[in-house]
């Protein structure tokens, strides 16, 4: 059977673009089909977490991303309120907390209209082709591959298309979860309600109190549904303000501007409203897919899970969903994994998808909808464990004997067992500095002190295996140094040991002491799905 593309991605956001991207880099082309006209025009999404800018930067990005935020956004103002001016329940300047001890990357602040375009700009220089105003009408999927039906939307035009593997990034509005029959779970809210994303101008510079970025989550029994948010955009003088209404509810343009007076606490505010986009998720206030995959079928981004925006990581997943799956697709087209490696996709992002919603809605909770507590809800975690922490309870890599690991640890206290995330180490590179992180990202890597014994385990599992796998010796011994002299403990290994981490920077194995011969290769297989 004839492949139109390795794999077909629907939906041009940022699940679908960085997973473009992230196969592009692999040397994998895709098609993206998007059924709208051009990429968002929403300033929304904002902020990318140092683990993203990490895997942005293996794509050669990253320093796009922090050049696409506004001067000034080092430091933000947060408000919970009734209105943009007050009266203040909660307020307090969000100065972006140090984690240069987890992360060599930096945060940065592109908004989503200018994240998706970066994204789109980098997946076609890798050869990835995006195709606008196309639709997945309908698909069906045998042993070999996926056939896919596409309609052009803006002439009705039809043409099949086939791919070995098919990447749902379509949004929380998509079909094709559905299509694969595949069920959801979450939290459903008391009745359906839609929000609405308004673009609107307005003089409210006092309000942030010369802070360049302002988020205002607010309280108020006048608003719609009892809350809304305001927060700044790209451009000075113009705002969003997301608010939700009961389904049937169809505001004028004068409804409108009431509704952002109330919003911003002036009633004679000059409102100029530039665009009204509405968005639904039925009864869902969180909604995660029991399943990501369905044979040649994969999740990513909202098509995968839903949840409120409060926290600012919805985003993020959905770019590290890409980076996650990418190298996965690309081994197993490539013929150098087993198809059983794609399973790990469900198994190690579905729990963390589980996790991620229930901050997001505690943190729903404790910013903007007090009423919705009912001692149900998780307790918000550490940001650096939220962000750091994250271990795999199961997939690509080999465990360890002894109990079950939590689903997260403190990362200011690395285990460095399999499934977790290979430790920030602080090495450097003929006097230059040089994080063990950017050590990966295209490649497995085995990162050991220097047996001698590990090159040629190395050289025996690139010949048999054909893997893509680099080898870094730490210390006196090879060409890295370790300038605090953390790599052992922060790895749990000796001298004589060695750890594979995959490329995308997760642990995949480790040996503690010299390990028997084949030991490598034998982990390789496993991670791989190979005999």
């Amino acid at each position: 059977m004839r492949d139109d593309t390795p794999v077909l991605i629907v939906g041009a956001g940022l699940a679908g673009l960085s997973t473009a991207v992230f196969l592009g880099i692999h040397g994998v082309p895709s098609v993206v089909v998007e059924r709208h006209a051009g990429l968002s025009t929403q300033p929304k999404a904002r902020g990318q977490m140092p683990a993203t800018m990490e895997a942005l930067a293996s794509a050669g990005i990253a320093e796009r991303f922090t050049d696409a935020a506004p001067p000034g956004r080092d430091r933000s103002i947060i408000v919970i309120a009734e209105t943009v001016s007050g009266p203040v329940l909660k307020d307090f300047l969000l100065e972006m907390p140090d984690f240069s001890g987890l992360s060599p990357a930096p945060f940065a602040a592109a908004s989503q209209e200018r994240a998706e375009r970066i994204l789109a700009d980098r997946a076609a220089e890798l050869a990835a082709d995006i195709m606008f105003s196309t639709e997945l009408v309908s698909f069906r999927q045998d042993d070999e591959a996926v056939i896919a039906e596409l309609r052009d939307t803006a002439t009705g035009d039809r043409q099949t298309m086939t791919a070995r593997y098919l990447v749902a990034a379509d949004g929380h509005k998509g079909t094709i979860r559905d299509m694969a029959a595949i069920p959801v779970h979450g939290r459903r809210s008391s009745r359906p309600e839609r929000t609405m994303f308004l673009q609107f101008e307005a003089d409210l510079e006092v309000a942030l109190r010369g802070e360049a970025f302002g988020l205002f989550y607010l309280q108020n029994p006048a608003l719609p549904a009892r809350a809304a948010t305001v927060v700044t955009t790209d451009h000075p003088g113009r705002y969003v303000l997301a608010t939700r209404f009961e389904p049937g509810d169809a505001p004028d343009a004068e409804r409108l501007v009431d509704v952002v007076r109330i919003a911003c606490g002036v009633p004679d505010l000059s409102v100029k409203i530039l665009e009204a986009a509405w968005s639904s998720s039925g009864e869902h206030v969180t909604r995660v897919a029991d399943a990501f995959q369905a044979g040649r079928v994969l999740l990513a981004g909202d098509a995968a899970h839903l949840m409120p925006p409060t926290g600012g990581q919805g985003g993020n997943a959905a770019v590290m969903d890409g980076y996650h799956l990418a190298w996965k697709l690309a081994a197993v087209l490539s013929g150098t994994a087993g198809a059983g490696l794609l399973a790990s996709h469900d198994a190690e992002r579905r729990p963390y998808a589980d996790a991620l919603a229930e901050q997001q809605y505690a943190n729903l909770i404790q910013r903007q909808s007090p009423h919705l507590r009912d001692g149900t809800e998780a307790e918000i975690l550490d940001p650096a464990v939220g962000l750091f922490g994250y271990v795999c309870p199961s997939g690509a890599f080999v465990p360890e004997d002894g109990e079950q690991p939590p689903l997260f640890e403190n990362p200011v206290t690395p285990s460095g067992r399999p499934g977790s995330r290979a430790p920030h180490v602080r090495l450097a590179r003929g006097g230059a500095p040089v994080s063990t992180r950017d050590l990966f990202g295209t490649a497995f890597v085995l990162l050991t002190a220097g047996g001698p014994h590990w090159t040629g385990a190395v050289e025996q599992a690139v010949r048999r295996l054909g893997v893509a796998l680099d080898l870094h010796v730490v210390g006196a011994a090879g060409g890295l140094a370790d300038v605090d002299g953390l790599f052992h403990a922060a790895y749990g290994i000796t001298e004589a040991g060695a750890v594979l981490v995959r490329p995308d920077g997760i642990i995949a194995w480790r040996s503690r002491d010299a390990g028997a011969p084949g030991s490598l290769e034998r982990a390789l297989r496993h991670v791989l799905d190979r005999p």
